[in-house]
């Protein structure tokens, strides 16, 4: 097996994985969403629901912005690569790939400096370190760090690189 059919395997496997962990998430936070109205008419409402749905909001977001990305389903301006021959659309995919994956790497760094200097708060009402919190951001980002690496291998390879 390739380098390139072992990275796009792999690639496919962290997306259906985080596809699953977001659906779980969007479940969890209807139910949670749903506790704290019963609770809040018939009884007292609920100190930390508020604040658990914000946080599997946080982390279905950032996991799911991975799955969109690979899917090439986020929003793109396709006007001047449209407008471009066949072999500078490739280039210009490529050139796309680069610059989120610069982007990419960015946040990860910036997301593992601020992770750390978070991490001895903790969340007001669940009393989380916000470590695990803040950890979402470089996870997520580079989830799609991953993902833009992939799409670079596929474009330049020929491996059925992603419309973007």
């Amino acid at each position: 097996m390739s380098v390139i059919t072992f990275f796009r395997k792999l690639s496919d496997t962290i997306n259906k994985v985080c596809l699953t962990i977001c659906v779980a998430l969007l479940g969890a936070m209807v139910v949670t969403t749903f506790v704290q109205i019963i609770c809040r008419v018939f009884f007292t409402a609920l100190s930390w629901s508020e604040e658990l749905a914000r946080y599997f909001l946080i982390w279905t977001s950032l996991l799911g912005a991975g799955c969109v990305y690979k899917s090439g389903s986020n929003i793109a301006i396709l006007v001047v690569q449209d407008l471009l021959p066949d072999k500078l659309k490739k280039l210009a995919k490529i050139l796309v790939h680069l610059l989120c994956g610069i982007f990419f790497a960015l946040a990860i760094y910036h997301g593992i400096r601020y992770m750390g200097m978070m991490g001895i708060q903790k969340s007001a009402a669940l009393h989380i370190p916000m470590k695990y919190m803040y950890l979402a951001i470089p996870l997520g980002c580079g989830i799609m760090e991953f993902h833009a690496i992939d799409a670079i291998l596929g474009e330049v390879f020929g491996k059925g690189g992603k419309e973007q």
